[in-house]
């Protein structure tokens, strides 16, 4: 009562009652709009967000056949992952390279797809029928002619990735080697997720893949997909092929993502690394 007395006869003393409301009015949007500027705590929390990165794993499927195709895509200097289809000409020389420029190297077994035609099978692909002693032989050997693998991924196999036995075999004989599984066969029917979290195995399944018959226009727009998928989850991985499903022009389109991935701080690692990040948010 007393501080309403008084702020009462300094009105009436100062003679402003008729701007007085007004004048306290502006006086308290300065002060706001100083207190805004000065304590607004919200550049500070964009400033942190544009920091952190999003990650994602590029991996160039089918190599084996053209070494002059790996080398140009080699030359791109940023972490990416080439899957080597074992038994083919170049197949011991790529992996070779891959090790000398820095990339991770997956080993491309073929398997039995589920549609008739085999025009795609490479040598000692692994059948439907296959039994498990010749799995077994099948991945030393290939083990053994790409080196260095980190891990492993599916060439064809969407017939095979329903066989529980080999699907079984397959996850057990990675998990020995401590490698990484890549499901590539993108089928929705594919048992390796499964039974790798039954034996404790890390199964990745890539996001989108990025081919696009050999047109650059649809393989950037796939890019920017990709690249939204991991600034939403925090990483994201894709496929890529060499030879006549993509070849130079996936190759050309990755050149530009690249460059496009520094903008938006996009950082391109290993699909080793992308296990990692799995099993953090896991938890």
């Amino acid at each position: 009562m007393r501080f309403k007395r008084y702020v009462l006869v300094i009105i009436e003393k100062t003679k402003l009652s008729k701007f007085f409301i007004p004048f306290l009015a502006l006086l308290c949007c300065i002060t706001l709009l100083l207190v805004y500027i000065l304590y607004n705590p919200k550049p500070k929390i964009k400033e942190a967000a544009s920091q952190t990165s999003s990650f994602v794993a590029i991996i160039f499927e089918d190599a084996g056949m053209d070494e002059e195709e790996v080398q140009k895509l080699l030359s791109i200097n940023v972490p990416f992952d080439i899957a080597i289809i074992p038994f083919l000409p170049f197949s011991n020389k790529i992996s070779l390279m891959c090790q000398e420029k820095g990339k991770e190297v997956l080993l491309h077994l073929s398997m039995e797809p589920e549609e008739g035609s085999t025009i795609w099978l490479c040598p000692r692909s692994i059948m439907n029928a296959t039994p498990d002693d010749e799995i077994e032989k099948i991945f030393k050997d290939a083990l053994a002619n790409v080196a260095n693998s980190k891990g492993v991924s599916t060439h064809l196999g969407t017939l095979v990735c329903k066989n529980e036995r080999i699907v079984k075999k397959l996850c057990t004989l990675a998990k020995e080697k401590d490698m990484v599984l890549v499901d590539s066969t993108f089928s929705s029917e594919s048992l390796f997720s499964k039974m790798g979290k039954q034996i404790g195995l890390q199964v990745i399944i890539p996001d989108i893949i990025l081919d696009s018959r050999n047109e650059l226009k649809p393989i950037q727009d796939k890019f920017n997909i990709l690249f939204n998928l991991a600034k939403k989850k925090g990483f994201s991985v894709a496929i890529g092929h060499l030879g006549v499903d993509g070849g130079i022009t996936t190759i050309e389109a990755f050149k530009q993502a690249v460059e496009k991935a520094k903008k938006e701080n996009i950082k391109f690692v290993f699909v080793s690394e992308i296990s990692k990040l799995e099993k953090k948010s896991i938890k």
